[in-house]
């Protein structure tokens, strides 16, 4: 069951909504929630969110146990589903935090946000 806070999330000054926190087992973390974060379980949950909503921030995990047929998608989808839509023209958000345990796949994400979304200076 959803909190309000995942249901309402709270927008930041730039009218996009504050940050999307992506795991299928680890609950948002207090200190974001109570910015205004809301969190999406799995591969799919996340894609429509982004898809809905604007989020300033998003914070992935890499293993979210989402199937498509039989290929896992993982935060590593995610990221490269956002690699798309910014090159399609399409929003993504400015901040993208990786927060996976599984080293390899937290290595292969934060390559593709340091490759395709370099810090703005």
């Amino acid at each position: 069951m959803s909190s309000y806070d995942d249901e309402h999330p709270k927008l930041c000054s730039s009218g996009c909504f504050v940050g999307l926190w992506v795991d299928d087992v680890r609950p948002t973390p207090d200190h974001l929630q109570n910015k205004g974060w809301c969190r999406a379980r799995s591969f799919h949950e996340a894609i429509t969110k982004l898809e809905l909503m604007d989020y300033h921030e998003i914070s992935l995990d890499h293993d979210l146990a989402s199937f498509y047929g039989n290929r896992e998608m993982t935060g590593y989808d995610i990221v490269m589903w956002l690699v798309a839509r910014k090159q399609q023209g399409g929003y993504v958000p400015s901040i993208i935090h990786v927060h996976s345990a599984n080293p390899v796949g937290r290595k292969n994400i934060q390559d593709v946000v340091n490759q395709y979304f370099p810090p703005i200076c």
